[in-house]
């Protein structure tokens, strides 16, 4: 595992925590970088903005004299102006450098790379919200993935059900090249150019909006596709507020678990699915 991935070009900021595997070096370039912007930038005004009383704190953990307690975590994240997400991910670094055993590093570092890839799309370009306000533009991204397509805009609009119309099929892709999610190859085949596509956590709301369009469709596909077809099945649960807890994430393991599959998958896709997860309360909860 490299201290840090291969660079990709950057905008003018500082530096970007998604592309670390070491927190120690994160810090270091951090600090280096606001230094930069500011020469009376210190390890004292660091330390006076992170609530720190030692003024030589920041520079014993990047020299691995002292450990990053999770408070000290939070402080230090809060210092370096680190959004939530952000915040998280500085955890998970800090968890994996200083664990002293294989199998949790090993489990952190699967953690580090779903993140990382969470990430991606969010830094791709600031006009991708309209990605998030149309579903058509995830689920034409997604069927690039299992139908060759090379132009035939009538052909393609077919396979999808419904159809979409040749000449809104034509905008969507058009604008997915335009924001470099999609691009065409030397074979004249239009393929996509990240796996997954995952918004940040800013784009809260349209997310929400968009997930609700995927329930509703996906309340549809019980009158429109056999058994066979299709699996839709609904529990209610009596639960403990821990089990609750677990369950939630065993759910969000799986998940993961069904993202790795498909990234894993060698075979030549047969189709699109639409799988849809649902968790949520039906009472309030007990006093």
């Amino acid at each position: 595992m490299d201290a840090k991935p291969e660079p990709t070009p950057e905008e003018a900021g500082p530096p970007n925590i998604y592309r670390y595997d070491d927190f120690k070096a994160f810090l270091k370039e951090t600090f280096a970088w606001r230094k930069e912007q500011d020469a009376d930038y210190s390890y004292r005004k660091f330390a006076k903005d992170a609530g720190i009383s030692n003024p030589g704190y920041l520079l014993d953990v990047i020299i691995a004299k002292r450990t990053l307690s999770d408070n000290a975590v939070k402080k230090t994240a809060k210092a370096f102006d680190l959004n939530d997400a952000e915040g998280e991910f500085f955890k998970l670094l800090v968890d994996f450098g200083q664990s002293k055993r294989d199998a949790e590093r090993q489990e952190i570092y699967q953690e580090i790379l779903y993140r990382r890839n969470r990430s991606r799309f969010a830094r791709l370009s600031p006009h991708l919200v309209k990605y998030y306000q149309d579903f058509h533009y995830p689920l034409v991204y997604s069927a690039l993935h299992a139908f060759e397509f090379r132009g035939d805009y009538e052909a393609f609009g077919g396979v999808f059900d419904p159809a979409i119309a040749p000449a809104a099929l034509k905008k969507y892709i058009r604008e997915l090249c335009e924001w470099e999610l999609v691009k065409q190859g030397p074979d004249g085949r239009y393929q996509v150019t990240e796996a997954f596509v995952e918004p940040p956590g800013t784009m809260g709301a349209m997310v929400r909006r968009l997930n609700r369009e995927w329930i509703l469709q996906a309340a549809e596909s019980l009158f429109r596709y056999g058994p066979d077809d299709r699996h839709v099945s609904t529990m209610l649960l009596s639960v403990s507020e821990e089990t609750r807890k677990r369950l939630h994430g065993e759910i969000e393991r799986f998940r993961r678990e069904v993202l790795d599959m498909v990234a894993k998958d060698t075979g030549k896709p047969s189709g699109l699915m639409q799988l849809s997860l649902q968790y949520f309360p039906k009472t309030k909860k007990r006093k």
